[in-house]
């Protein structure tokens, strides 16, 4: 492969920055809650979710489903090492699409992170961390915005609307107080008035960027009842003309939609086109519920009420009316107290001179006194023993000086024949199969409460106090199925060594002897960590038509038109404004998408260009999860152009390994893309675009577990190459370290 190409296919990863820098050691995070959730066939699914022992068992979380979903079987836990695996199944009839996740604790919680996946039988894959202190999270919708999926969002509008009106006795209020006041035409104007006037308020809100509070909105219904109820006192002969009351009420309730209806993030930027649908919605269900009303009970002309009655349902729905008014104005909205950032955590077990804090987790039992400690990390592509010497318990056999410290020159020879000592009598088999030990590094250590590290630079060491740690790597091909670590034989003093085996989900620790020399891992892993990498298609675009709502208006047509010829505008205009809502309602079923022939150069939505990102984005950090160099290379070919990349490949690699940690490289567990603010035409049929988005994964090193997380803002170029998406260039813009 020309070096051109390989260095210019790297140079992205680079630019995105990786969750991996040396930057982030203080970001170190206990492992977070791991939550799976696989659909096994249509509307069922398998949750599966693993709690570290650091939480008790009494205290374990629930994930808890939409209510509309049912379990169909109980909750069984299973004690695993280091964790609790909990499952459970659960039918949801309309999927998870668009419902919410809950994390929910019996006690409190412990300011846990939680990674969610949820693996769809579409072969569709999400993941999302929850940061500590969340405990919802919206599953997102299929094809979620105003362009992916037009009409289930603009049902989504018109239904707000209609639940709206149906939402608070003050509507209903009115909508009697329309019913008093005269017959079906009277009736049909007023509705007319205040949907007209709606549709005035809300374009004067929309245009000022303004609403009013929602007390001064809802406070507009109210004084126009108290209007209306008023107006019924009087004579027939004497009631004057309420259009523009209710025009006034209207444009009242129209300037505070925006506050009264929060418009859904499906709607991206078009908060008015929102409002606008909630209108219809609202105006809609009024004329239904007042024509209604009307033809029950014939309320005014064929069936009049006594004036008694009358007068006493006018008086009560003024009086009603007034009341709430007065509520809205002087009765203020409950708040929920602010918490301290520490509200609802566990007490912290460390002691005082504990420095790990509440963000560190360890996976191995504490032992900075033992003389040998062995640690192994079980991967997707490799298994990495990690050995831990204090020099003064194998002082004879690697030949200790008895000085007090440990010059800088003396301590190459030491590392070399620690490494001479301990490596011939360790051995790994994977899957039965005898491995080829690699050492990746040999360092002096720091280790304390704090954990282990590296050193920075070299230092005299204090001889009593000196440690060195040894990483020998086995390259797999795949994520092991079992895996063996045992020693031929202790050094020269020691009797029995610790060893603990971590795998992405599990630990487990047991003691070293000449009776047990080894210890076997078994793969019982709920997930296979070996990363996919999958092109991207550039997916045509399409226009979706509702065929059943296009057919549903045609039927409607005639008999709207045979209305209108005869005269009956008021009447014609009100069945023509129930229709357009029913037909909007029913839009969603039977959809056809229905292709465009340019595709290509098509400048997509903000929404579009997110899930591009999104999808395209995990593959460049999967890519460098793989050991081998051709691998890394094919698979960030797959989401990455290099024509216009340069030179830092290797750069990043050295960024890639963490120096700090001692090499240990980070599995990245979760990649999202909250936020596209802009997308601009690009070349060759492609876009650029700014975004956001977030980076976590987990790090295991010398018996500690850390997880980071990092957030980045960057200008993206993305193109289509053959049918696939893939990025061009990345122009980093900020990069803050959330965890």
């Amino acid at each position: 492969m020309p070096p051109r190409r390989i260095l210019g296919l790297a140079v992205v990863a680079v630019a995105l920055g990786m969750p991996l820098l040396p930057t982030t050691i203080a970001a170190d995070v206990v492992q977070p809650v791991s939550v799976q959730i696989k659909e096994q066939e249509p509307g069922t699914f398998l949750i599966q979710w693993q709690v570290p022992k650091a939480i008790p068992y009494a205290a374990m979380p629930d994930v808890a489903l939409p209510e509309e979903c049912r379990s169909t079987s109980p909750r069984t836990v299973r004690e695993l090492p280091g964790s609790w695996l909990n499952r459970r199944t659960h039918v949801c009839a309309d999927g998870l699409a668009g419902r919410t996740i809950a994390i929910q604790y019996p006690i409190v919680s412990p300011g846990q992170g939680t990674l969610l996946r949820v693996e769809l039988l579409s072969g569709k894959q999400l993941v999302h961390m929850l940061n500590p202190g969340e405990d919802t999270w919206q599953v997102p919708e299929k094809r979620a915005g105003l362009l992916e999926a037009p009409w289930r969002t603009i049902r989504t509008g018109v239904l707000d609307g209609l639940t709206h009106l149906a939402d608070g006795w003050l509507h209903l209020a009115l909508i009697l107080a329309i019913c008093l006041l005269g017959g079906t035409r009277t009736a049909l104007g007023l509705v007319t008035a205040f949907a007209g006037g709606q549709l005035l308020g809300v374009g004067v809100s929309a245009g000022l960027g303004t609403a009013l509070p929602s007390p001064l909105a809802e406070g507009g219904i109210a004084v126009a009842v108290v209007l209306l109820a008023k107006e019924r006192l009087r004579p027939s002969s004497d009631r004057r003309p309420m259009i523009g009351v209710a025009v006034a009420a209207g444009v009242v309730h129209g300037l505070g939609i925006a506050n009264l209806m929060p418009t859904p993030s499906s709607f991206g930027d078009h908060d008015w086109f929102y409002m606008v649908l909630a209108v219809l919605g609202m105006d809609a269900a009024l004329l239904v519920l007042v024509l209604a009303s009307l033809a029950i009970g014939r309320l005014v002309e064929e069936q009049p009420w006594s004036p008694v009655t009358a007068r006493v349902l006018a008086y009560g729905l003024g009086a009603g009316a007034v009341t709430a008014a007065l509520s809205l104005v002087l009765i203020q909205p409950t708040t929920a107290a602010e918490s301290s950032p520490n509200a609802g955590r566990l007490p912290s077990l460390a002691g005082a001179e504990d420095n790990t804090g509440k963000s560190s987790q360890r996976v191995a039992p504490q032992n900075p006194d033992l003389p040998v400690q062995s640690f192994v990390a079980i991967e997707a592509f490799e298994v990495r023993h990690e050995i831990l010497v204090r020099l003064r318990d194998v002082a004879g056999p690697i030949g200790l000086p008895e000085t007090e410290y440990l010059e800088i020159e003396e301590q190459p020879g030491l590392k070399e024949r620690v490494v001479e000592m301990l490596v011939p009598i360790t051995e790994v088999s994977v899957d039965g199969a005898a491995t080829s030990p690699l050492v990746d590094r040999v360092d002096f250590l720091t280790v304390s409460n704090q954990g282990v590290l590296p050193r920075p630079d070299p230092v005299r060491e204090l001889r009593a106090e000196a440690h060195i740690g040894v990483t020998v790597v086995y390259t797999t091909s795949r994520t092991p199925q079992e895996v063996t670590i045992g020693w031929e034989s202790f050094p020269e003093g020691i009797t029995s060594i610790p060893a603990t085996v971590t795998d992405p989900e599990t630990s487990q620790t047991a003691t070293l002897s000449a009776e047990q020399p080894a210890v076997t891992w078994q793969n019982e892993l709920m997930d296979d960590p070996a990363p996919t990498v999958i092109a991207i298609a550039v997916e045509p675009r399409t226009v979706i038509l509702p065929v059943v709502a296009l057919v549903f208006l045609a039927v409607l047509a005639l008999p709207i038109l045979f209305f209108f010829r005869r005269g009956s505008t008021a009447s014609s205009l009100a069945i023509a404004r129930v229709t357009l809502a029913l037909a909007l309602l029913i839009a969603p079923l039977g959809e056809v998408a229905i292709a465009l022939p340019t595709a290509l150069g098509a400048v997509p939505s903000t929404d579009q260009a997110r899930r591009i990102l999104a999808a395209v984005l995990p593959n460049v950090y999967r890519a460098f999860e793989f050991r081998e160099e051709s691998a890394v290379y094919d698979r960030l070919a797959v989401s990455v152009t290099g024509e216009t990349l340069t030179d830092v490949y290797l750069e990043h690699r050295r960024a890639l390994e963490m120096v700090e940690r001692g090499g240990a490289r980070a599995r990245v567990e979760a990649v999202e893309v909250p936020e596209v603010r802009s997308v601009e035409p690009g070349t060759d049929g492609g876009f650029d675009l700014e975004a956001t988005w977030t980076v976590g994964g987990t790090v295991t090193h010398f018996g500690h577990r850390h997880f980071r997380q990092n957030r980045y803002d960057a200008g993206v170029t993305l193109v289509p190459v053959e049918g696939n998406w893939k990025i061009r260039a990345i122009e980093l813009l900020d990069e803050v370290r959330i965890k």
